[in-house]
């Protein structure tokens, strides 16, 4: 396949064989999902396309079970639907169970929905990419603090304690979403040192950080996240957003201006998108040619 296939996802007409592949969210405007995995399946001349569609929560089992009528490969789920499809699965991964949300549907030919959760991976992978940090993170020996407590912070957390992680801190805004994921995870890592906390200032052990992550939406709209207060961090602290648009969020931008480390969500998305790519697939997904097409966008 030529690289001119490559830049125009789109020269191949769709047909009566064209299988479809997709993301749902609400919202779901924002998402990049589609220049991500479009370009790649017309790399590998694959006769498939890759949609975003805006369900409300309300529609959600509706949809879902309109995609399996309707015979697609499978979709991605962002926000809100990661937890509220668990139930609605056929036959769970195991990694999904633990996590407690499922982000990869593959659907098979007789409608059996199996969920999966790729955002472990592509979280970690995007963390141990050695080309986009000064030094690898030893996680065994890091106390990291994660902001946030929903779907997407139980993938993120789930994959550092299997990357070795056994110092994490779960600060909410409602703490009590904190703590009733970490009373989920307690029994599947029981040597973790798990503490959940409330999104205040004061509560949040910044002085011995030395990874932050944001799992919130705050910054996707340029919001400031104002009970993080960059000077109490440490200098060796990594600051890890996993927003991808804007590039650069506010919290990306303190952290840099206080000299600090700092990764976007755009290797995650990459990432978990290339381990749901293959599950669909059965093929690699083009990540360096991909990345590169992602980077021109931004």
């Amino acid at each position: 396949m030529s690289n001119t296939a490559f830049d125009n996802p789109f020269t191949r007409i769709p047909d009566g064989h064209t299988r479809l592949i997709g993301v749902i969210g609400h919202p779901v405007s924002h998402t990049l999902s589609p220049a991500l995995h479009n370009p790649a399946l017309a790399w590998l001349g694959l006769n498939m396309r890759y949609l975003a569609f805006h369900v409300h929560p309300a529609q959600l089992e509706t949809a879902v079970r309109g995609f399996a009528a309707i015979g697609m490969v499978g979709f991605n789920a962002t926000v809100p639907h990661k937890e509220a499809l668990l139930p609605l699965m056929d036959w769970l991964d195991p990694l999904a169970q633990r996590i407690g949300a499922v982000n990869t549907v593959s659907i098979d030919p007789d409608g059996t929905l199996r969920g999966y959760n790729t955002d472990a991976y592509g979280f970690i992978d995007a963390l141990q990419e050695t080309d986009t940090l000064p030094q690898p993170l030893d996680l065994s020996s890091s106390s990291v603090l994660v902001l946030g407590a929903g779907g997407a912070a139980r993938g993120v957390v789930v994959g550092l304690l299997e990357a070795g992680a056994r110092q994490i801190a779960v600060a909410n805004r409602t703490p009590a979403r904190a703590e009733q994921l970490i009373a989920d995870l307690r029994p599947c890592y029981p040597q973790a040192n798990l503490t959940p906390l409330p999104l205040e200032a004061d509560q949040l052990p910044l002085e011995s950080c030395d990874l932050l992550v944001n799992t919130t939406l705050l910054g996707l709209q340029g919001e400031e996240i104002q009970v993080v207060e960059m000077p109490r961090l440490p200098t060796t602290a990594l600051v890890y957003d996993i927003v991808y648009t804007p590039k650069e969020t506010p919290l990306l931008r303190a952290a840099k201006q206080q000299g600090l480390v700092t990764l976007n969500g755009l290797g995650m998305l990459i990432h978990q998108g290339s381990r749901a790519f293959e599950l669909w697939t059965g093929q690699k997904m083009p990540v360096a040619a991909v990345r590169e097409r992602l980077l021109g966008l931004l």
